[in-house]
């Protein structure tokens, strides 16, 4: 079977498919109607939609997830993907939910992360399906629906579905990831300190919304009779980044604009955060609140953890990475601060979190975790592992070896499963910024890759 030919072959089928799923603003929101919200339904439904017309068996799982299954036999592969987006921020050059194609790129909110590799994995299993191989195994493309936030849609769907033998997510990068760093998103909740005169007051602070994501922008609004344009843009200028400061009577709006990106690789961003709080501890503000902004500025401006004593790595998976997703302020100088941290696979857990209720606890507040997802780690000599790398070394004339990451992936939910794809060396990563794109050309290639790995799994 030629898999390069085919896979050319159905370019135009999977443009066409991609972009009607690219089109659903599946971004999470509250809903007394649907699990995650009407796009996130959509984007499924549609999913499901589209392999039950080309003659696949489907199941939709309370809304929460769905798959897509063809092939007989006892035992399961599956391929784990997502059809929710991050929301989209602002700065694109072209509308987030119009896909459009450009220089032979995809763009849109989703393309990259997880859509187009999604949709480059089903028309995998299509151009099999197609040429009337028969699968020894079942194949079962599993689509998420929460996987930008919480999980719970996957797990939702493994509490009541059969979990594969083995499986792979294409919601990374190639050759092969077999091993994924740890991940806790985590909360430092302080109380509200005693209220003194100051110059300078916060009356309200606000950023971010996702702690997975460098955060792009943060805003602060300030009570002062102080006039605060010259200092505000003279510390902008000197940084290299971007705000504006506008003032309404005794109050001044602040913004500080960053560089988003996926938080799994803080050190490639701006943080919008830590600039603004650069900015604060430069003003005369209320003590207590001022020495609780000054502590988080040392312990998240190096997102390599050293601010808090953390920093480690290991030959396994790299180093550790620490991000500042989120804060909130109020006028009292109760704060709320969620971050994320992605650890080595052979790292101390327990360390790291004492680390963190030590620091809370210093200013009088309290650490939670929100989410914890342990480290995975697969011996690189494993049959499977060793499978999928030759089918991308064969594919491409490459001699690569299996790798690690800090990002999370659904590999993680399965007994045995790894990342796999869907970007090159080449390929830009545009995952969680502003105009989001794949090349086309790389998505392509991606279902040759993903029609022979499944072939040589299932044969």
């Amino acid at each position: 079977m030629n898999f390069q030919a085919l896979s050319e072959s159905y370019r135009d089928e999977y443009l066409k498919k991609v972009i009607q799923i690219l089109k659903i603003p599946s971004v999470y929101e509250k809903s007394e109607s649907f699990p995650f919200g009407e796009g996130i339904d959509q984007a499924l439904n549609t999913m499901l939609a589209i392999g039950e017309k080309d003659g696949f068996l489907t199941k939709n799982v309370d809304g929460q997830a769905g798959h897509i299954e063809y092939g007989s036999g006892e035992e399961l592969l599956g391929i784990l993907g997502h059809l929710d987006v991050v929301p989209p921020g602002s700065g694109w050059s072209t509308d987030p939910f119009e896909p459009v194609i450009k220089e032979g790129k995809l763009y849109a909110r989703g393309a990259q992360d997880d859509k187009g590799p999604v949709m480059a994995a089903y028309m995998a299993m299509k151009l099999l399906k197609d040429q009337g191989f028969e699968p020894r195994k079942r194949v079962r493309l599993i689509v998420g629906t929460d996987e930008e936030r919480d999980w719970q849609g996957i797990d939702h769907y493994f509490a009541r579905e059969e979990m594969p033998a083995l499986g792979f997510t294409p919601d990374a990068s190639f050759p092969v990831i077999h091993a994924e760093k740890g991940l806790l998103d985590g909360y430092l909740n302080f109380p509200p300190v005693p209220v003194e005169e100051s110059p300078v007051s916060i009356q309200k602070l606000t950023a971010g919304d996702r702690l997975n994501m460098v955060p792009d922008e943060a805003k602060v609004w300030l009570k002062t009779d102080m006039n605060l344009e010259d200092s505000f843009y003279t510390y902008v200028k000197d940084r290299g980044v971007e705000g504006h400061i506008e003032q309404v009577g005794d109050t001044y709006a602040i913004v500080c604009h960053g560089v988003s990106v996926h938080a799994s690789t803080p050190e490639f961003g701006r943080n919008a955060i830590t600039t603004l709080i650069g900015y604060l501890t430069t003003l005369p503000l209320e003590e207590g609140i001022r020495n609780r902004l000054q502590a988080l500025e040392h312990a998240f401006s190096e997102t390599d953890g050293s601010g808090v004593g953390i920093q480690q790595r290991d030959q396994e998976s790299g180093a550790l990475t620490l991000n500042l997703g989120s804060l909130q302020l109020d006028t009292d100088g109760s704060m709320k601060v969620g971050f994320n941290l992605r650890y080595p696979v052979t790292a101390d857990f327990q360390g790291i979190e004492t680390t963190w209720k030590t620091f809370a606890a210093e200013w009088d507040g309290e650490y939670e975790v929100y989410d914890h997802l342990k480290a995975l780690y697969i011996e690189k000599d494993h049959p499977f592992i060793q499978t999928l790398l030759e089918v991308y070394n064969e594919s491409t004339g490459e001699q690569e070896s299996a790798k690690s990451m800090g990002g999370a992936t659904y590999a993680r939910s399965l007994k045995a499963g790894v990342a796999y794809g869907a970007l090159f060396k080449h390929s830009p990563d545009t995952a969680h910024q502003k105009d989001e794109h794949v090349y086309v050309k790389d998505m392509i290639k991606a279902i040759e890759i993903y029609a022979k790995a499944i072939y040589e799994l299932t044969k």
